[in-house]
């Protein structure tokens, strides 16, 4: 029997099995090409399958599992807002900024909210009594209420969410596309003329374009 190249699992009959026998030279030529182009196949399936594989582990450490708690105790999961643009400022009461960050993002939620974009502000002050930059649940509060800061105040007091998207100060601003990939990603604070984060609101008209 000889195996067919485009079917490894079928067989060719007997007709061609006597064919091979009596021109035994062409046979054994045959053969040793559908070896050859087996081994070939075999070998470009592997690699797309790596290559598939490595592309999986590298779409799940740039987006990371992403679930936060409010200061009024509910959960919040990325995976579960689905369908929606997302901004994430992170930043604490300690940041020197956050007298120019929180009204700016108040005033993206204000001008956004009706087009299907959530804002959040993250805290990444400490939940441990003592630490550096410890902050209760209720000074959280109090802090964004002094900043007429009305958006939902997320707490990521162990920084894990912050060090997983890759931060390295604060405030930083991060954009979900409705399928929750992060689609944008700022550090600093930065404003254009007349209009606080002026980079983000662009960047929000395209996605909801």
């Amino acid at each position: 029997m000889v195996l067919r190249p485009d079917n490894p699992g079928q067989t060719i009959g007997a007709d061609f099995a006597s064919e091979a026998r009596h021109f035994d030279g062409i046979a054994v030529a045959v053969t040793r090409e559908e070896k050859k182009m087996l081994l070939r196949l075999k070998t470009k399936f592997a690699l797309g399958f790596a290559i598939l594989a490595l592309a999986s582990m590298a779409a799940s450490a740039q987006q990371p599992s992403i679930t936060l708690r409010s200061i009024d105790g509910r959960e919040v999961k990325l995976e579960d807002l689905k369908g929606k643009v997302v901004v994430m400022s992170f930043g604490g009461n300690h940041v020197p900024l956050s007298a120019k960050e929180l009204p700016a993002l108040q005033k993206i939620a204000d001008r956004f909210s009706s087009r299907g974009v959530l804002t959040y502000w993250v805290s990444v002050n400490s939940a441990k009594p003592g630490a550096r930059n410890y902050a209760s649940d209720d000074e959280l509060q109090a802090f964004a209420q002094k900043h007429n800061l009305r958006v939902p105040v997320l707490r990521d007091s162990d920084q894990a969410v912050y060090k997983a998207l890759v931060l390295d100060g604060v405030p930083a601003v991060v954009i979900f596309d409705q399928q929750g990939k992060m689609v944008r990603k700022h550090l600093g604070f930065g404003t254009d003329p007349g209009e606080a984060y002026g980079k983000i609101i662009r960047d929000l008209e395209q996605l909801l374009k």
